[in-house]
C-alpha cells in the first residue's frame, strides 16, 4: 500500500475550498428500496443504458474503417466509459450486435440474471456465454465451494453489525444493520462484516479477469465510514502484489465455476485472519472511479493485450 501521505495527497484534490470532501457519487433515493425487476422498470434503466450506449457506439465505429475486426455484443451494448470500450478503441475493433460463431461474440447484459431467451441466441463460443447468474448468493456459494469459507449468516440469530445488501448486481445499496433482526427483506442477502480498514480508510481490492488470467488488480480506498460507496482513490497493482499464487488460483477457479471469461471481482481481506472473500462479480464492469490519469496505462496496457488474445487478434 502507498504510504498515508501519498493517499492523502490524492484526496486533497477532491476537497472543496472550505475543506469539505466532495459528496459521494452515489447519494441514494426513495427508489432504492424498490426491489428488482421493478426498480429497473420504474427507472427505465435498460432503455437509458441502451440509448447512451448506442450513441457511444456510433461515435466509436465512425472512427474505424468498415474492414476493421468486429466484436459482437448481445443483447445490450457497451457504455462508452466501460473498460471494454477503451480496449476496443486501442485495438481498433468495431462494435456490432449480431451474435455469430464466425466472429467474436460477448454476452453483454448489465442485469444480474442473463435471460434464458437471450442465452439461446449466443454461439457456443461466446465470451461469458456461461456466466448467466452473478447474484450475491451465487457468488458467495461459488466462493465457498472454491475456498471453503462464506460470509453468509442468519441475521435472525446473529448479534452485532451485519452487512445487508441487495441480491442483484450494481445497486450499490449495501448498508450496516444491527443484528439480530426480527424480519428479513425479500431480495436481500445478509453477511458477516469484514472490517478492512487502515486508519481513516476503508479498503477493498478488485481483480480484473481476462480469459484465464488475473491481468491487473486495483486497490481502492473509501473514507471511513463510507464502506459501500464513495471511492476516493483507485490505484492499479500487479496481481502478485495483492494476492498469493494460491489465492490467484482460487480466483481463477471461482471464475471458471461461474462461467466468467471477462469481468471483475470485488474482494475483501479479513484483517483478523488474512483470508480473502469474493463479495461481488461483474461481467460488464465500468471504469474505476477516481483512477488518476497518470496510472491509466498501468491498468489498460496489460488489460488490452490480454483481451487481444481473448478475441483472437
Amino acid at each position: 500500500m502507498p504510504d498515508s501521505e501519498s493517499v492523502d495527497d490524492e484526496v486533497e484534490r477532491l476537497l472543496f475550498p472550505d475543506g469539505t470532501l466532495k459528496p459521494s457519487w452515489k447519494t441514494g433515493g426513495p427508489l432504492d428500496i424498490v426491489p428488482e425487476p421493478w426498480h429497473a422498470r420504474m427507472t427505465a434503466r435498460r432503455f437509458r443504458r441502451w440509448r447512451h450506449a448506442s450513441r457511444g457506439v456510433q461515435r466509436h465505429n465512425a472512427q474505424l474503417p468498415a474492414s476493421a475486426p468486429v466484436l459482437n455484443f448481445y443483447p445490450m451494448r457497451p457504455q462508452p466509459h466501460a473498460p471494454i470500450s477503451t480496449m476496443l478503441r486501442r485495438l481498433g475493433v468495431r462494435i456490432a450486435y449480431s451474435p455469430r460463431p464466425d466472429q467474436p461474440t460477448i454476452a453483454w447484459d448489465g442485469d444480474t440474471w442473463f435471460s434464458k431467451r437471450a442465452a439461446r441466441r449466443l454461439p457456443p463460443n461466446a465470451i461469458n456465454g456461461r456466466c448467466l447468474d452473478i447474484s450475491k448468493t451465487v457468488v458467495d456459494d461459488a466462493w465457498q465451494q472454491v475456498a471453503g469459507r462464506s460470509l453468509a449468516i442468519d441475521p435472525r440469530t446473529t448479534s452485532g453489525p451485519i452487512v445487508a445488501k441487495p441480491e442483484d448486481n450494481g445497486r450499490h445499496g449495501g448498508r450496516l444493520i444491527e443484528g439480530p433482526v426480527v424480519r428479513t427483506r425479500s431480495g436481500w442477502v445478509y453477511q458477516r462484516m469484514v472490517d478492512w480498514r487502515e486508519g481513516d480508510w476503508v479498503k477493498q481490492t478488485r481483480a480484473v479477469i481476462v480469459g484465464t488470467e488475473v491481468v491487473v488488480a486495483y486497490e481502492k480506498w473509501r473514507r471511513y465510514p463510507d464502506r459501500f460507496f464513495g471511492t476516493r482513490l483507485t490505484l492499479p497493482r500487479r496481481p502478485e502484489r495483492l494476492y498469493s499464487d494460491e489465492e490467484i488460483s482460487q480466483l481463477l477457479e471461482f471464475t471458471r465455476r461461474i462461467g466468467m471469461d471477462y469481468g471483475e471481482l470485488d474482494i475483501l481481506r479479513d484483517p483478523a485472519d488474512g483470508q480473502l472473500y469474493v463479495v461481488d462479480a461483474n461481467r460488464t464492469p465500468s471504469r474505476p472511479h477516481e483512477l488518476p490519469t497518470e496510472h491509466t496505462e498501468e491498468a489498460f496496457g496489460p488489460m488490452t493485450e490480454a483481451f487481444r488474445a481473448l478475441i483472437g487478434l
